[in-house]
């Protein structure tokens, strides 16, 4: 029996590119399972627009950047997924991804290389140095970011330190906050010798495995959950604490994702003018495109 792929993608804008995505997945995966959560506050759109097959979470989570509700979306999602279904590998995708690789060279490179999970990660340290830091192995080319001493010093602030925050009015209007942070870790944080805290990029590959530890929290993991509530970039801590941390998991740090990042709290937009490099990265799938883009015609003729 062929190994099966399924998929989750969150979404929260531009309902015909989540519709384009779901139907290139039906069609590349042959009809695979497929779970979506839209954020219907941010975008009304049309179920029954989709496959029938597709599943949307419901009721649906209101996500915002840089909050748990991320985090908390996606596990609904994994759990809908995994309830119907049971695909030996499940990938995490937003709107705004696309395929890059044809599937069956996609399971065959998960099948082959015996990891559980393909996941971006590294441990937080509190005050590393320039000179003495060196960042892990197998860094992916365009998360090199992540590997910096100062978004290391970056993390510590936003998932180890302790700190206060205040209420302010942003721009929309909108009420924020201003955090403060000091230089010593928080009194109710959950990290340990035996739980470190680990960061990265949220967009993971996993298998079963990796669904089973995800669905099953421990007491850790519900108190890591309750602790990042209060935290910016839940998402880039979450997944890469609880998974760093499962014993016996085979973690492969290069997660076979495209994407450029010049700086900023996004990745650039992909065009034309990255076909070549996405063609020669070898990687799976691909962040971000615009909708429309003439990339993703270029895409499917390459893939057909």
């Amino acid at each position: 029996m062929s190994k099966q792929i399924g998929f989750i993608v969150l979404s929260h804008a531009c309902p015909p590119q989540l519709l384009r995505l779901v139907r290139t997945l039906h069609r590349a995966y042959d009809n695979p399972p497929i779970v979506c959560h839209h954020d219907f506050t941010q975008s009304p759109l049309c179920t029954d627009d989709f496959p029938s097959a597709v599943q949307f979470v419901s009721p649906h989570v209101k996500t915002r950047w840089a909050q748990f509700s991320i985090v908390e979306a996606i596990l609904r999602a994994l759990e809908l997924l995994y309830r119907d279904a049971a695909p030996d590998w499940f990938v995490l995708l937003s709107g705004a991804d696309y395929p890059t690789m044809r599937s069956d060279k996609v399971l065959i490179d998960l099948t082959s290389n015996e990891m559980d999970v393909l996941l971006d990660f590294q441990e937080v340290l509190k005050f590393p140095s320039d000179s003495s830091y060196s960042a892990p192995d197998n860094q992916n080319p365009g998360l090199q970011h992540f590997g910096t001493p100062e978004n290391s010093r970056l993390a510590w602030r936003r998932y180890v330190a302790s700190s206060v925050w205040f209420p302010i009015l942003r721009s929309g209007p909108r009420l924020g906050r201003y955090t403060v942070y000091f230089p010593f870790e928080a009194w109710r944080s959950p990290f340990g010798p035996d739980f470190k805290c680990f960061y990265g990029s949220t967009w993971l590959t996993g298998n079963r495995k990796v669904a089973e530890i995800l669905l099953k929290p421990t007491d850790k993991h519900m108190h890591l959950r309750r602790y990042l509530r209060w935290r910016v970039m839940g998402d880039e801590c979450y997944f890469q604490t609880v998974l760093g941390n499962a014993p016996h998991l085979k973690i492969d740090r290069v997660t076979r994702r495209f994407c450029v990042w010049d700086g900023g709290y996004h990745p650039n937009v992909l065009g034309l003018d990255d076909l070549p490099a996405i063609v020669s990265s070898k990687a799976h799938f691909a962040r971000k495109f615009s909708p429309d883009s003439p990339v993703l015609d270029e895409i499917d003729r390459m893939l057909s």
